[in-house]
């Protein structure tokens, strides 16, 4: 028996729907900061939240580990469409809902318009082919996760023995390809003209880098059963990585540089979740919970902070102190109407499908 047997492989994995439910409330506070802005006290924390938005780097990760252990799982005993047809329901099913509830409100409550015909069809209602082209602002990140099961395919369809070299070949191959636009063009690479930006994305490595998390993870790997050594380790990570990505405004417009900031921060805080899978230790049951309403209060915060501040101009909220709990409020009252969808809405639709 291995060394390293001694390391649990748990089915349900606590602090990485934790880690899930940190991912989601960082990007709700990086679109919340333009709104305390307003409030004097609340400004201040904008120089953190405004780095919020590698949560969405987290979630890559995370993808990458949770897509590639049910690609190996199901591809090999149950087929190549089955996986695909799962994965595209957990993205769709979720997605139209929010995107019906989207229009409704823009058509009856703000008597505005629907985006032109090619818009809605193609980039709205199917993610393609146009990232930054959506008319729900997240859905980019979903674009970027349809081209990542793409590739997580081709590789699971490969034998065991070489599924590893594979994900190592595409990450030195996506490192390459944004190094070397980076330095044939690098204003085009800045303004998102480099060749095969969403095909050839940077931020798959992060993807990647989740799915050999996962064969590490599953081989019982060492790394896990160590954590009063892993632990500092990943924490140390985390902060350069943060301090790294933080310290240019490009590196969240260059994906190569941020995957290798932020990037390093969203595997090295995998890793942490996964090694405190190992320990006794248990996290807050509401962060494991806002984990399991992540998806949905990923894709509608931007829709309710925006009713939030229709709402704040209604009723006059101008005073500071009305001003300071309006602010404090609405990331609360954002949290709890996405769990309420979560479980009206996206819950038993996924239920009654997959």
């Amino acid at each position: 028996m291995s060394q390293n047997a001694d390391v649990v492989i748990k089915a349900n994995l606590q602090w990485i729907q934790t880690l899930r439910g940190i991912a989601a409330l960082m990007v709700l506070f990086f679109h919340m900061h333009p709104h305390w802005d307003l409030v004097p006290v609340l400004s201040i924390t904008s120089t953190v939240t405004r780095w919020g938005f590698s949560g969405v780097d987290i979630f890559f990760v995370l993808s990458g580990f949770v897509v590639y252990r049910s690609a190996r799982r199901t591809i090999p005993s149950h087929g190549t469409w089955p996986f695909i047809k799962k994965r595209l329901l957990r993205i769709y099913l979720g997605y139209w809902p929010v995107l019906l509830l989207v229009g409704v409100l823009t058509v009856f409550v703000y008597h505005g318009n629907l985006p032109p015909f090619k818009k809605m069809l193609l980039s709205t209602l199917l993610l393609y082919p146009n990232i930054w082209d959506n008319w729900l602002t997240p859905a980019w990140s979903l674009t970027m996760e349809i081209y990542f099961y793409l590739w997580i395919t081709l590789i699971a369809l490969l034998p065991q023995r070489h599924q590893i070299k594979a994900i190592a070949g595409v990450i030195v191959l996506l490192t390459a390809w944004g190094t070397a636009w980076l330095i044939i063009d690098p204003t085009g690479v800045f303004n998102g003209q480099q060749p095969l930006r969403y095909e050839l994305t940077g931020l798959g490595i992060e993807f990647l880098g989740g799915a050999l998390l996962a064969r590490a993870y599953d081989a019982r790997a060492r790394i896990f059963q160590s954590p009063s050594t892993t632990i500092p380790l990943c924490l140390l990570l985390m902060t350069a990585g943060i301090g790294i990505g933080t310290t240019s405004p490009y590196f969240d417009r260059v994906e190569v540089m941020r995957a290798a900031s932020f990037g390093i921060m969203g595997i090295s805080a995998l890793v942490l979740a996964l090694t405190l899978e190992q320990t006794s230790l248990h996290p807050p049951s509401w962060l494991v919970t806002v984990g399991d309403t992540s998806y949905s209060l990923y894709l509608l915060h931007t829709i309710l902070l925006d009713a939030g501040g229709r709402i704040r101009m209604d009723l006059g909220i101008t005073s500071p102190s009305a001003l300071l709990i309006f602010m404090l409020a609405l990331p609360v009252m954002i949290v709890l109407l996405s769990g309420l969808w979560y479980r009206w809405v996206e819950r038993p639709i996924m239920k009654a499908a997959l």
